[in-house]
């Protein structure tokens, strides 16, 4: 624990109370049988999907929400049948995603291979690791991305994650414990990018999220079909330190198994035009995680705020949606008709 946070019993109350209750659901999930954890998972799916459907009727009024960013993405590709399968599965999903968090720390060195399929992904980090220049992670809100991080710890290549803090301090500290079980160093967001620096220096793996809004001078850059606002800081890091990224995500393929995939490699060397640069390599992250999501539709944040932030000037379309960009559509209306199959999964 840093010296600067405060101890234990400096912690309101109320705070350590839920702390405690998450630690004891914890603590039952990594005790039952894994298939009792999913049952428990698909009745807990239940009430999400409620919840997630009272709430979007306020978030649609303010211009947000997860069926917005559906109809952002899908466009008229969506229709009523698909955004109910979609929606339904993401419920799932979520659930899901619950219960794998819990159980983490009963993912060993023993038995993650039986678990998690990530013998390419780890092999295509430790040739990158060999080159002495570090690496910088990407995933995404998609699959489970805490997993990877956890199972390259286990496979003895560590990896440094970035978090925004939790409000509640004792969550926070069985969160990033939680984290940590398989040997991840996790690092606050806050004043983050000169730690990550020198990790790279040090041929260290770092881990951010390539999907989040930024607000602060923000690269408006192609997700998904419609521009989106990035934030330049991997960019950044990656012409300070000279060190490759790998986008990667952790998917799930089944109940309680994984596989994780490598959609891009990139090296981009500087050219002398800065902002040119920094587009480049945020538009082949947003590139390849846009394929991630559309591989995977069901496994994504719908609900995040990922286009919230608009470039100036911008108008929308004649729904109200920002301006879909020009282009192939193939791939869209493939994973679109991959919502019917959703229900298999």
């Amino acid at each position: 624990m840093d010296e600067s946070e405060p101890g234990q019993d400096a912690i309101p109350l109320r705070q350590r109370l839920v702390a405690a209750y998450l630690r004891a659901v914890a603590a039952f999930f990594r005790v039952i049988p894994r298939g009792v954890a999913y049952l428990l998972a698909d009745l807990l799916a239940l009430g999400i999907l409620a919840f997630a459907c009272l709430y979007e009727r306020k978030a649609r009024r303010r211009g947000r929400g997860m069926r917005r960013n559906m109809e952002i993405v899908f466009r008229e590709e969506l229709t009523a049948r698909r955004h109910r399968k979609l929606r339904r599965a993401w419920a799932r999903h979520l659930a899901q995603l619950g219960v794998d968090f819990f159980r983490m720390p009963v993912i060993t060195r023993k038995n993650h291979k039986e678990i998690i399929d990530a013998r390419d992904a780890i092999a295509e980090l430790r040739g990158l690791a060999a080159e002495k220049r570090g690496v910088i992670c990407v995933s995404g809100h998609i699959g489970h991305w805490e997993l990877n991080g956890h199972v390259s710890s286990l496979n003895g290549v560590p990896i440094t994650i970035v978090v925004r803090p939790l409000a509640n301090l004792a969550v926070d500290r069985f969160v990033n414990g939680t984290r940590a079980s398989g040997g991840m160093e996790v690092i606050s967001k806050w004043g983050a990018l000169w730690g990550l620096k020198k990790a790279l220096d040090a041929g260290k793996i770092v881990g951010l999220m390539g999907d989040e809004n930024a607000d602060h001078r923000p690269v408006f850059v192609p997700f998904l079909g419609t521009l989106a606002s990035a934030s330049p800081a991997v960019a950044e890091l990656h012409f300070a330190c000279a060190a490759p990224i790998a986008v990667i995500t952790c998917n799930r393929i089944a109940r309680g198994r994984y596989r994780c995939h490598v959609w891009d490699i990139i090296r981009h060397p500087p050219t002398g035009d800065r902002a040119a640069d920094q587009k480049e390599v945020l538009t082949r992250i947003g590139a390849a995680l846009s394929r991630a999501i559309l591989a995977y539709p069901e496994q994504w944040l719908w609900g995040a705020r990922r286009f919230l932030t608009r470039p100036p000037g911008e108008e929308p379309d004649a729904g109200g949606l920002p301006p879909a960009l020009p282009g192939d559509r193939t791939a869209l209306q493939e994973a679109a008709a991959a919502l019917e199959r959703l229900p298999r999964r």
